[in-house]
């Protein structure tokens, strides 16, 4: 790894805005909201350019420009909205100077593994655009997994790199991938490899496709205030097949499975099902509903929550993008598995 070879200003700057970093990623032991203001980042970047004025060649310092240069772009990745005059972007969003910070650190150096995974967190934080008058962030997904992927692969034991492919992996749908790029850490017994592990316990019907939501998932079961990783303890798939067709599935599994349903204001159909581990660490389905208000306290969440409900055009909101399987149908089922593991 290379190390920070500019003044003890720059020194200062790389270990203020590695406090940042581990808050912004919630690390265990981080400061939970620490931040760098406006002039703070302003200053660094002065600093960081009139350095490398006179030593262009320091790898690390265009590395860092651009690590400062993600928290720069933050208040400006965003839209003025109102009723009357609609969505506008922010027009100060310049993200230029940074991204050419990384390709002249890659340029000087190509393998190295600090450049390749600063460009993937750069390319992962988006770029605004207006799409159909509504505000939405683009991301290059396939250039962030080249870089992430070799940031890793130059770098293996680094559990950052790792964390983030393995993330990255997993709002993509590509949950088998992201598992194994977890998995080599701390012997499979990571958070994430306990949660991936969680998760694939749980068998999915053949046409089903997965639709990673992130934190809506976890939004509809209620858990607030999550630790670090809990935006991956859950999982969204959908399929073509009724609530029925996906119970008979499950009740192949175990045979006295049954979701039990609700029915909301809109007419929307769902159910849910709670799995818990028996004194063999078998998951076996509740026998009857109390599990809907023990679950109120998360300490109580200790097995696995598999829902499915009603979704499509009929009930989403506008503009919702759907997978090809279930393009252009106005009712499908969305199938969610939430394990009770807590994040770190």
């Amino acid at each position: 790894m290379l190390v920070l070879q500019g003044p003890g200003a720059l020194r200062s700057v790389e270990e203020q805005l590695a406090r940042a970093e581990r808050a912004e990623l919630r690390e265990p032991g981080s400061d939970r909201f620490f931040t760098l203001d406006s002039a703070d980042l302003a200053r660094a970047r002065s600093q960081i350019e009139a350095y490398l004025q006179t030593s262009p060649d320091d790898v690390a310092a265009w590395v860092l420009l651009a690590r400062v240069g993600r928290f720069v772009l933050q208040p400006s990745r965003s839209a003025q909205c109102s009723p009357a005059h609609g969505c506008v972007l922010d027009s100060t969003f310049d993200d230029a100077p940074f991204r050419a910070a990384l390709d002249t650190a890659l340029k000087l150096r190509p393998d190295d593994p600090a450049a390749h995974f600063w460009r993937a967190r750069l390319l992962g934080d988006g770029r605004p655009v207006l799409r159909d008058g509504e505000f939405g962030v683009d991301v290059d997904t396939a250039q962030m997994l080249v870089h992430a992927r070799r940031a890793v692969a130059l770098d293996s034991r680094n559990v950052r790199y790792r964390e983030f492919l393995a993330v990255t992996l997993s709002d993509m749908g590509s949950y088998e991938e992201a598992a194994e790029a977890i998995r080599p850490v701390d012997g499979g017994r990571h958070i994430l490899s306990l949660i991936f592990q969680d998760l694939a316990a749980v068998p999915i019907p053949d046409r089903a496709v997965a639709w990673p939501k992130g934190h809506a998932v976890l939004a509809a079961v209620g858990l607030h205030e999550s630790p670090r990783f809990a935006s991956h303890a859950g999982r969204s798939w959908v399929t073509d097949q009724s609530i029925d067709q996906v119970e008979a599935f499950y009740r192949r599994r175990w045979p006295s499975f049954r979701f039990f349903r609700s029915v909301a204001e809109n007419g929307q159909h769902g159910g849910m099902q709670y799995l818990r581990p028996d004194r063999q660490g078998k998951l076996q389905p509740a026998a009857d509903s109390t599990f809907m208000t023990e679950l109120g306290s998360e300490s109580q969440f200790v097995g696995l929550l598999l829902a499915v409900g009603e979704s499509g055009p009929r009930f989403d909101r506008p503009g919702e993008r759907y997978p090809t399987a279930v393009a252009g149908k106005d009712v499908f089922s969305e199938i969610i598995i939430v394990t009770g593991r807590k994040g770190n």
